[in-house]
């Protein structure tokens, strides 16, 4: 298999929501991250262009270092040649600020996770990989709302901070009817306000169908 093989499945992902799985991890030279980052810039410039108020400028560290998370994650869910205690050093935390424009960019890629992990209890709930990536989730949890996180561990610093997160934030509550985050004091009151006069309706539907 040639060409591009980090930039082919990160690809596959953006378009058919499926990661390709090569059998062992392939080392990225610095020439496939740069397409990388290319094509990844421009998917979030689509994406950017409806959002609401001013999007957050392109965080490329924080994209790159989702992107090879999400590879490495994806590689390590069928085919595991590492011992468990060096799945850490495989996927190491991110070593920047956490911000509004870092974690909206990372979710380009970070969005993929939920599935993965549900995936990854499909085969064995006990794998330590598991929790290496719950733990990403609740840092990065913009790209976790659709996931039953631990809603007293997560940090709405960042998210508070910019009005376009915010925003997209409780979007996806909604969209995903999560009470917990609904009710969260950095949420409820934007979440009641966009909504409106709907909001009554809101609350009562998604107490009778939501999943924590």
């Amino acid at each position: 298999m040639k060409g591009n093989l980090f930039l082919k499945m990160l690809k596959h992902l953006r378009e058919k929501e499926e990661v390709i799985l090569y059998g062992h991890l392939i080392r990225i030279p610095g020439k496939d991250q740069l397409e990388a980052q290319q094509f990844l810039s421009s998917e979030y410039a689509r994406e950017s262009f409806d959002y609401p108020y001013h999007a957050p400028a392109f965080d490329e560290k924080a994209t790159m270092w989702a992107a090879k998370t999400v590879y490495t994650a994806a590689q390590l869910m069928l085919y595991r040649e590492n011992k468990s205690t060096e799945l850490e050093a495989l996927l190491p935390d991110y070593d920047g600020a956490v911000s509004a424009q870092a974690m909206l960019s990372a979710d380009i890629c970070l969005r993929f996770v939920p599935p993965m992990l549900v995936q990854l209890k499909m085969i064995d709930a006990e794998d330590k990989l598991i929790s290496l990536l719950e733990n990403i989730l609740h840092t990065w949890h913009y790209s976790g709302v659709n996931y039953p996180l631990e809603t007293g561990k997560l940090d709405f610093t960042a998210v508070a901070s910019d009005p376009c997160l915010l925003q997209l934030y409780a979007n996806r509550v909604v969209e995903h009817k999560k009470l917990k985050l609904a009710e969260h004091a950095a949420l409820k009151e934007i979440i009641s306000g966009s909504l409106g006069m709907y909001a009554g309706e809101f609350w009562r539907d998604i107490k009778s169908t939501v999943t924590l």
